[in-house]
C-alpha cells in the first residue's frame, strides 16, 4: 500500500502525476504512428483510425478534453478504434479526477475502467491488449490513491506492475511499458529501505536508477510515450536531482513546440518557479491559468495555486491573494489545502491583516501523511501562538526573495536575520542554511559549505527544524560538484543517518537516494 501512496509524488507533487499520452513528436509536429505488420498501434487497423488517434491525443495534451473525448467517440465508431477509443476516454476521466479531486469524475473513471475491461476481454491476446490493460491499472491506481482507496490502489498497482514485467520480458523491444514500468521502479526506488525489503519479499524491487533508465528508454524509442516519458523524466529531474540534467530545458522545448498546451504551460511554469526563476514562472503559469478559461480548455486548478506561490516569493502578497482564495474556493480535494491556507494567512498578515490572518492559520489540517500539510500545520500553530516578529518578517522576505532568484536582494536580508543579536538559535540556523543556498546557487561554493557547516554544527534547539539535515544534504551536493565522490558519499550518508522526524524529511530522504544512485553510476 505504501508503494501506492508513494505515487502521489507525481500527481503534482501537487504534482505533479498526470498523463494522458499523446502522439506528438519532439520536433513539435504530429508524427505518423508506424505500424508494424497486423499488429498495428493500439489494435488499429486502418488510417483513419490512426488519424483519429493522433487528433484526440493532441487534443488530451492541450488539455481541451471534452473535444478530445468528441474525437475518440468518433474512433470507437470506426470498429478498429473501440478499444484505444475506450482507453483514452479512461484516461480523460483520470486527468479530470486528478485535477479536480470532483467525485463525479472518480466515478466517470471507474465506469470506463470496467467498460475498457469488459471491451479487452473480447479481443485476442496480444502485446497491445496487455498495454492498454496494464495502463488502465496503472492509472486506476493513481485515482484510488487521490480517492483514498488504498485497498484498491494497491490491487491496481500490483496488475500494473506484473502486467508491465510479462511485457518486457516477454519482448525486450516493445518500448511502450518502460514507461510504465519505470514510473513504478522509480517509486519503489524513493521509499525508505523497510518498505522496499517488505517490497522485494513480496516479488517487486526497483531503484531510482533503474526506473530512470526504463524512462530513458521510452522517451528515445517508443512509438506512443517518447513526449511523456521526457516530461516525466524532466519532472524527476526537477524534483529529485535539483535539475541536473536538464530537465528544464526539455520542458522550454516541449512548451514552445506546442504553445497552445496549457498542460505543457503548468509542467514548464512548475519547473521554473522551483528553479528560482520566478519571473519567468509567473508568465508561463499565466498562459496555463488564462487558458483553463478559455472555451474548450479543461481548467488547470493547481496552476493557479503555483502561479499564487509564485507571486508570494516575489513578495507581491496582494496579488497573491486572490489566487490563493480562488484555489481554495475552486478545488473540492485536500492536495496542497494546508499551504494553500497557510500561506494565505501569511500574504495576509504580511499586509497587516493579522485577524484575517488567523482564519486561514485555523483551517491548516495536519493530518495527512504529506510532508508539505505536517510542515503547514506546525507553522500555522506556531503563527496562532504568536504574530510575525520583525525579525520573522525579514527572514521571510528574505527567503522569498532566494526562492524567486533575487539573489541580491536574499543576502542582506538574509545575513541581518543571521548577525541580529539575540536572534533564537532556530532562527540563526535557518538563516545560515538560507545563505548556504545564495552563496551556493551563485557559485560562491566555499563561502556556502561554510554556511551549510554552521547550521548543521548549531541546529537550533527545534528537533523538527530541517536546516541541519538539510545543510547536509547540500554538503554532499558540493563535494558531488566538486568531484570529491568519497567525501560526498559520506555527507549523504550522514543525512539519511538522522532517524527523527523532521520538516521535509520524506523529500529529503528522496533527493539523498537519488544523489547517491547517481554517485554510483
Amino acid at each position: 500500500m505504501r508503494l501506492i501512496r508513494c505515487l502521489s509524488f507525481m500527481i503534482l507533487l501537487s504534482l505533479l502525476g498526470v498523463w494522458p499520452g499523446w502522439a506528438q513528436g519532439g520536433g513539435g509536429g504530429a508524427v505518423r504512428l508506424a505500424s508494424e505488420g497486423s499488429d498495428r498501434v493500439m489494435l488499429l487497423r486502418s488510417d483513419a483510425s490512426e488519424r483519429l488517434l493522433e487528433e484526440g491525443r493532441a487534443q488530451l495534451l492541450d488539455f481541451r478534453l471534452y473535444e478530445a473525448e468528441r474525437t475518440f467517440r468518433r474512433l470507437y465508431r470506426q470498429g478498429d478504434g473501440a478499444a484505444a477509443a475506450r482507453y483514452y476516454l479512461v484516461s480523460s476521466s483520470f486527468l479530470k479526477a486528478l485535477m479536480t479531486d470532483e467525485q463525479v469524475f472518480f466515478d466517470e473513471f471507474e465506469g470506463r475502467f470496467d467498460s475498457l475491461r469488459q471491451e479487452l476481454e473480447g479481443l485476442p491476446a496480444s502485446r497491445w491488449k496487455t498495454y492498454l490493460l496494464a495502463e488502465a491499472h496503472l492509472q486506476r491506481a493513481f485515482t484510488a490513491v487521490k480517492d483514498e482507496r488504498y485497498f484498491r490502489s494497491a490491487l491496481a498497482g500490483r496488475t500494473a506492475y506484473r502486467l508491465f514485467q510479462e511485457l518486457i520480458e516477454d519482448d525486450a523491444a516493445f518500448y511502450e511499458p518502460y514507461k510504465g514500468m519505470g514510473l513504478m521502479h522509480l517509486f519503489i526506488g524513493t521509499m525508505p529501505k523497510g518498505q522496499r525489503r517488505l517490497l522485494k519479499i513480496l516479488g517487486y524491487s526497483g531503484t531510482i536508477q533503474q526506473g530512470l533508465r526504463e524512462l530513458q528508454q521510452a522517451a528515445g524509442h517508443s512509438l506512443l510515450n517518447q513526449d511523456e516519458a521526457s516530461i516525466f523524466l524532466a519532472l524527476a529531474d526537477v524534483t529529485l536531482n535539483n535539475s541536473a540534467t536538464g530537465g528544464v530545458e526539455t520542458l522550454a522545448r516541449l512548451h514552445r513546440a506546442h504553445p497552445q498546451s496549457a498542460l505543457l504551460a503548468y509542467f514548464y511554469g512548475f519547473a521554473l518557479m522551483s528553479n528560482r526563476r520566478a519571473v519567468e514562472a509567473e508568465r508561463v503559469l499565466r498562459l496555463a491559468v488564462e487558458a483553463g478559461k478559455s472555451a474548450g480548455y479543461f481548467y488547470i486548478d493547481y496552476a493557479e495555486f503555483y502561479l499564487a506561490q509564485t507571486l508570494f516569493r516575489r513578495n507581491q502578497f496582494a496579488e497573491a491573494e486572490p489566487y490563493y482564495r480562488h484555489y481554495l474556493k475552486r478545488h473540492r480535494g485536500a492536495a496542497l489545502k494546508s499551504l494553500a491556507h497557510y500561506e494565505l494567512g501569511l500574504t495576509l498578515e504580511m499586509q497587516g491583516r493579522r485577524d484575517e490572518a488567523l482564519v486561514f492559520y485555523r483551517q491548516v489540517r495536519g493530518d495527512r501523511a504529506y510532508d508539505t500539510d505536517r510542515s503547514a500545520y506546525r507553522e500555522a500553530q506556531r503563527r496562532l501562538a504568536a504574530p510575525l516578529t520583525p525579525r520573522e518578517q525579514r527572514l521571510l522576505l528574505g527567503r522569498n526573495a532566494y526562492d524567486a532568484g533575487a539573489y541580491d536582494q536574499a543576502e542582506p536580508l538574509l545575513r541581518a536575520s543571521f548577525d541580529e543579536i539575540g536572534a533564537p538559535p532556530t532562527a540563526r540556523a535557518e538563516a545560515s542554511y538560507r545563505l548556504g543556498r545564495v552563496y551556493h546557487a551563485q557559485g560562491r561554493l566555499d563561502e556556502a559549505l561554510k554556511a551549510y557547516q554552521y547550521a548543521v554544527a548549531h541546529p537550533g534547539n527545534d528537533p523538527k527544524a530541517r536546516w541541519a539535515p538539510w545543510s547536509q544534504f547540500y554538503t554532499g551536493e558540493i563535494y558531488a560538484q566538486r568531484g570529491q565522490h568519497p567525501r560526498a558519499a559520506a555527507a549523504f550518508e550522514a543525512v539519511l543517518a538522522y532517524d527523527h522526524p523532521f520538516d521535509y524529511h520524506e523529500a529529503l530522504e528522496q533527493q539523498t537516494k537519488a544523489a547517491l544512485g547517481r554517485l554510483r553510476e
